[in-house]
């Protein structure tokens, strides 16, 4: 008779031949290729252009004479414009042509950023924020739909989070580099700079953009979609409520952050996104491998609440070294928690309608936006900027009571999120690059 050990080992090999049959029929697809890195580099100087005016404009209203309210007026009406053509971008990127989309919101974007050179008055700024808004609402729209495309649907997690690390270095060095670009060349040359980075990402997009699948809307098998005349995409309502509460908090961050650490003497508030974008970059690999592995919820949970530390450790800040660790503990959270929510609402859409998934994701994301910066104007102008991040600590307490109420109520036997994550594992195809 065979012994126990015997029994195991044949048992063990079994297993291992089974688990060997299915990686071949079923082979881990890469994610890379010359069309996606491109979008990546296309993101990153999208993102520079963008993320050096949004920290740097509050301090340049203040300095000409502008009031703590005005400042939230002016990220506010920049993500109110997103919010409103977001739905209608999605549903251009879903029915037609990405390559025209795409130059559109380049240059208005581009032209938005040149014109805040041309005055400093409260009126000009504040709408040429709205014209900013509806370029960054465009293209934030068009290059995440286009990545999620060429991502196969088992890599969502790691293939967005990778694309975003992209635009979070961006956010990293641009409004260091802004604040230093404003203060010894001026005004000019930093709404210049600005303006030549989106239009060189719109130059390293053109070249092959119109012969990549990814690039073209992606028509459903079978003809038309019902869904299609939809401008929101019904599966990505919950995520986007998630996001929406998630960035009320950052809405007070992109207007006060660099504010709060000039009254704690700081010289260049924008250290501030230096460290935490950084912090954002080194933790989103591992959260974007950890979030196609477990699921969404083992990566939210952790991100949430280390969100709440960070907010509430900067409501107390006396000095730099609280500010930059509340910085270095935001961008943690902020780079685990925002990505997962984008890759999980990808993962609930089906393919001809991620364009519209992406923008309700993003509609709720601009939408917190807003209503952080434009709220928390009215309260750092009463209150005071420590205010503003304690209250930002509240609502993530608020969010994850939310989130856990729904993880509770799910009827999956497994861990909450790995069934969704897996719901489209190994349907998706290669898309290959250039």
């Amino acid at each position: 008779m065979m012994g126990e050990y015997e029994r195991d080992a044949a048992a063990f090999s079994l297993e291992t031949r089974g688990w060997c049959r299915h990686m071949r029929k079923y082979p881990k697809q890469s994610y890379w290729s010359g069309t996606y890195l491109r979008i990546c580099v296309c993101n990153l100087f999208l993102f520079c252009s963008f993320q050096m005016l949004l920290p740097i404009l509050p301090v340049y209203m203040i300095d000409n004479g502008g009031s703590e309210s005005a400042v939230g007026w002016i990220t506010g009406l920049i993500t109110i414009a997103a919010v409103l053509i977001r739905p209608f971008s999605g549903y251009a990127l879903d029915r037609f042509r990405r390559r025209p989309v795409v130059v559109l919101g380049s240059i208005v974007l581009a032209l938005a950023a040149g014109a805040y050179a041309i005055s400093a008055q409260v009126g000009w700024m504040l709408s040429v924020s709205l014209l900013l808004g509806i370029g960054w609402g465009i293209m934030t729209a068009a290059y995440s739909t286009i990545v999620s495309d060429l991502v196969p649907s088992d890599r969502q997690g790691a293939g967005i989070g990778t694309f975003m690390l992209f635009g979070m270095a961006g956010m990293a060095v641009a409004p260091f580099i802004g604040g230093w670009l404003i203060d010894k060349y001026g005004p000019s040359a930093f709404f210049g700079t600005a303006c030549f980075l989106a239009l060189l990402s719109l130059l390293l997009f053109l070249p092959g953009a119109g012969s990549h699948s990814a690039l073209r809307a992606s028509l459903p098998e079978g003809g038309q979609s019902r869904s299609r005349n939809k401008l929101f995409e019904r599966t990505s309502l919950f995520p986007a409520l998630l996001i929406l509460l998630f960035t009320i908090g950052y809405g007070g961050i992109i207007s006060f952050a660099s504010l709060l650490g000039m009254k704690l003497g700081i010289e260049n508030g924008g250290i501030f996104f230096l460290v935490s974008n950084a912090a954002a970059m080194l933790v989103r690999p591992p959260a974007g491998k950890l979030f196609d592995a477990r699921g969404h919820a083992t990566v939210l949970l952790p991100g949430l609440t280390i969100g709440v530390i960070a907010f509430i450790v900067l409501s107390l800040a006396s000095g730099q070294m609280m500010f930059i660790i509340a910085a270095c503990l935001y961008g943690l959270s902020f780079g685990a928690v925002q990505p997962s929510i984008l890759a999980w609402t990808i993962q609930r859409a089906a393919k001809d309608r991620r364009g519209a998934a992406n923008s309700t994701f993003l509609v709720g994301m601009d939408s917190g936006i807003a209503l952080g910066s434009i709220s928390f104007g009215v309260i750092a102008q009463a209150s005071g900027y420590e205010a503003v991040f304690l209250y930002s600590a509240v609502l993530l307490v608020a969010l994850l009571a939310v989130y856990g109420i729904s993880l509770a109520r799910s009827r999956s036997s497994r861990m909450p999120g790995v069934a969704e994550n897996r719901e489209g594992e190994h349907k998706g195809t290669s898309i290959k690059g250039d």
